[in-house]
């Protein structure tokens, strides 16, 4: 990596964290902590599976969140493992940018997502994506997908139907399970919740997909 490039990724890193500081100054009435561990599961579904989901979820008493549309845009990073993104996501009433930060950490003998979020305004958004063209010094890699979201009855634990566009061979239909968990929380517990729920809504035990959209889009479009 050229040193500019490499300075620009740093600086482009440290603006990102401090928009984010700055998000969580500005929401402290929000309840959701903003910096947590993202114990998050994602799998390959048919689209018959997909199709059938939202009945299960239903009969398991989740409670549909809304149809979403997004579209993510990845900034480059000073590690090809690190993640800065802003989505665009959209329904029938609103649309919001969302900017989020994501590195890993190892916990309990597997590595899991720490994530940072915020929302952020048009100006910004499209100020990030300047600076992000010009370190990467080519197109941003992005991709868009439809979710279906459902939330627990006790609303710690998010699934999400995706129809996913954009990522050539890998698009298709994926079913995400998510439990936020705070930095100190136990993490071993939302992997067996997220186990037994996967087994319950696809009647069998599925090995999850490891690589995360980014890496599939890297692939495609190298």
């Amino acid at each position: 990596m050229a040193v500019a490039s490499k300075l620009g990724r740093k600086l482009l890193a440290c603006l990102t964290a401090w928009l984010l500081a700055k998000s969580r100054r500005a929401d402290k009435k929000s309840k959701e902590p903003k910096a947590h561990l993202e114990v998050e599961r994602k799998f390959n579904l048919s689209e018959d599976e997909a199709k059938g989901l939202p009945d299960k979820l239903s009969r398991r008493g989740f409670s549909a969140s809304g149809r979403l549309t997004m579209t993510d845009t990845f900034l480059p990073t000073v590690k090809d493992e690190d993640m800065i993104r802003i989505r665009v996501e959209s329904d029938d009433n609103k649309s919001q940018r969302l900017l989020t930060m994501k590195d890993w950490l190892t916990v309990a003998g597997q590595r899991e997502r720490r994530e940072n979020e915020g929302e952020i305004d048009l100006l910004t958004s499209c100020f990030l994506r300047l600076v992000g063209r010009l370190v990467n010094g080519k197109r941003l890699l992005a991709f868009s997908k439809t979710r279906q979201m459902f939330l627990a009855p006790e609303r710690d634990v998010v699934v999400a139907v995706d129809q996913v566009s954009g990522l050539s061979i890998y698009s298709g239909c994926y079913l995400e399970v998510e439990v936020l968990v705070p930095l100190d929380g136990d993490v071993e517990a939302a992997r067996v919740r997220i186990r037994g729920l996967v087994v319950e809504l696809l009647g069998e035990e599925r090995e999850f997909v490891r690589r995360s959209y980014l890496d599939m889009l890297r692939e495609v479009v190298s």
